[in-house]
Parts: C-alpha cells; sequence; structure tokens
C-alpha cells in the first residue's frame, strides 16, 4: 500500500519548517511516500463557485491517482472534510497516523515539566469525528503536556471564526467572533491543529500554538507567548507557500 501526503494550503503558507518535519517523520514510518502540495478548492465552494470547485478537485484527484497513492494522509482539516464528502480517494488523519506510528523517541515525554495547561480548539470541519480529537489529546499526553477539559470542544466545538471565508469576506466579524472563541477557554494557552485556527485564536488575543509546533518545536512554559502568525501577512504568507513547494518538490 502507498501512501501519500499533503499538508494543505493553510500549514504550507504558516510554517515551511513544520511541513518539512511531518515529511521526514512520516518517511520513517512509510519509506516510499509520495508527496503533494495541491489545493481541495473549498474555498471556492464556500463562495458559491461550484463549477470552479469541481474543476480544482478534479485537478486534485488526477495528481493524487498519477502519484499511485492508495490513501493520501492529510493535516488539514477544511482538507479532510472535503475529500470525505467528494469521495474520490481514501484519506486519512495526519493525527491518527502520528498515534498510529508512534512519536519520535526523543519528543516523548519532552514537556513533562512544562507547567501550562493547554486549552484544545478543536476544528469544526472534523467536529464528528471523534477519532481525530482522541488522538490529538493522545499525541498532548505523550508529550507531557496537561490539557483542559472544556464543554466546547470535540462535537461541541465552535468556529474559530474563519470558517466559511469569514475571514476574508468580513474580516471585522471574524475577529469579534475569534476574541469571543479565546474568552471560551478557561486558560491563557491554546492549541489547535488547523494553521486557521492558530491564526483565529492569536488574532483574538490568545496564545497560541499549532500542534506540530509542540510537537516539533521547543517546550512551552506558561510565562511563553505566542509569536504573530503568519497568515496574518499575505505577502510572508505567500513566500512561505513558496517555500513549502520547493520542499514538496525535492522530497
Amino acid at each position: 500500500m502507498k501512501y501519500g501526503f499533503m499538508a494543505g494550503c493553510a500549514l504550507s503558507s504558516s510554517s515551511p519548517g513544520k511541513v518539512k518535519n511531518s515529511i521526514d517523520y512520516l518517511k520513517t514510518c512509510y519509506p516510499n511516500l509520495a508527496v503533494i502540495q495541491g489545493c481541495c478548492g473549498k474555498p471556492t465552494r464556500m463562495i458559491g463557485q461550484e463549477d470552479l470547485f469541481q474543476q480544482r478537485f478534479s485537478q486534485l484527484t488526477k495528481q493524487v491517482k498519477q502519484a499511485g497513492i492508495d490513501e493520501l494522509i492529510v493535516a488539514c482539516q477544511g482538507c479532510i472534510k472535503t475529500m470525505t464528502i467528494q469521495d474520490q480517494f481514501p484519506t486519512v488523519s495526519l493525527w491518527v497516523k502520528m498515534v498510529e506510528c508512534g512519536l519520535p523517541k526523543e519528543v516523548i515525554g519532552k514537556a513533562a515539566d512544562s507547567d501550562v495547561v493547554f486549552s484544545v480548539q478543536d476544528s469544526c470541519p472534523t467536529k464528528e469525528v471523534t477519532e481525530i480529537h482522541q488522538a490529538v489529546r493522545s499525541i498532548l499526553e505523550q508529550l507531557g503536556y496537561q490539557v483542559a477539559k472544556n464543554r466546547l470542544s470535540g462535537k461541541n466545538t465552535l468556529c474559530c471564526g474563519m470558517g466559511g471565508m469569514c475571514g476574508v469576506a468580513n474580516p471585522t466579524l471574524a475577529k469579534e467572533f475569534s476574541k469571543k472563541r479565546v474568552a471560551d477557554f478557561g486558560t491563557s494557552h491554546i492549541v489547535t491543529y488547523c494553521a486557521s485556527c492558530t491564526s483565529a485564536m492569536i488574532l483574538g488575543g490568545g496564545q497560541a500554538w499549532h500542534l506540530l509546533d509542540l510537537i516539533f518545536g521547543p517546550v512551552v512554559y506558561e510565562q511563553d507567548q505566542s509569536a504573530p502568525h503568519p497568515l496574518a501577512n499575505p505577502l510572508k504568507a505567500w513566500g512561505n507557500r513558496y517555500q513549502s513547494k520547493k520542499i514538496v518538490t525535492r522530497s
């Protein structure tokens, strides 16, 4: 069976380094891993351009099949939702695969002395996929981080404010909702597994990290503050996407 990996647009625009980390890690589990960079087309569907969406998704489907991929490992929750609806090729969550393969030995327990208690912002596109919620929390537990319980999580999660292209169509409303979402949590530190959610939580005044930051980056402590997110800077985001494309091409 041949696995493929696709990081998704938001992660590629946020952190080329974490894209490379993910590829290198997955290749230790699946040496013949195929790596692609594409767009599922979801934003075009969200703004009502269904014909353009179908065109873009068909291009992605062709790309997957040309690479001989039997199952695509996906880091983006929006992509997984879209691919599941279209049902053109099998997909699986990166987080589920990480639990299945096992985290790198050197990161297990690395945050055992951290005083942070993280709240988890579950992504709304996969709010019904309990397997993903469980995998994310398992990863955090294996890293050594404490996780707060929140009634507005898992199947009861709320949108970060960027859903439905709101961040583009109505930035003011998106920021208001992001602030409200941050206020829902009882902790100062938030972890997400969606790059757009990370950006939204920071926009809303929270201290937020992407799960890959915690896996492959330094240990986070209570006094640490998250840096400005690249998605808030379009030029930086496009530059990152270009760097991610070069990484994928070399993989």
